[in-house]
């Protein structure tokens, strides 16, 4: 009964010192390491279409960016669609960040829905890279 009371003591005193340091009383939910090698081997073939000037690669390698992206963001925020998990994700990256993955995100959406959109190479590359920063910001060596 005594050791009962003392744990959940220490768990009320763990609960109150997070909240003062981080002003949340759950921890922050984690991506699976498993989660992470997938991630960071999908960028590994981003990063060798890169390399080429191709548009249609270039465009491939947006989606693929996008959609790991939106794979981590499943683990650590909430919703049905990849918007709505950004933005109940937001506090997750700092607002220069948040901005960019928004610019690469809408860049992905024109270019799958808005039937004659055709991005640039200069922009698919910037889109890319938009979307790095936030895989980044997650935990991911991209």
């Amino acid at each position: 009964m005594i050791t009962r009371a003392v744990g959940a003591l220490i768990d009320i005193i763990i609960m109150l010192i997070r909240y003062l340091f981080t002003g949340k009383i759950k921890p922050e939910p984690k991506i699976s390491s498993a989660t992470i090698s997938l991630i960071e081997n999908e960028w590994r073939q981003i990063d060798s279409d890169l390399k080429t000037k191709s548009p249609s690669v270039l465009k491939h390698a947006l989606i693929k960016a996008d959609k790991s992206l939106d794979n981590l963001l499943k683990e650590v925020s909430s919703g049905n669609s990849m918007g709505e998990r950004m933005i109940s994700g937001k506090n997750k990256f700092a607002p220069e960040v948040y901005s960019s993955i928004w610019s690469g995100h809408k860049i992905r959406n024109s270019m799958v829905h808005d039937s004659g959109f055709e991005p640039t190479v200069a922009v698919l590359y910037q889109a890319i890279e938009d979307l790095r920063k936030g895989v980044k910001s997650l935990g991911a060596r991209v």
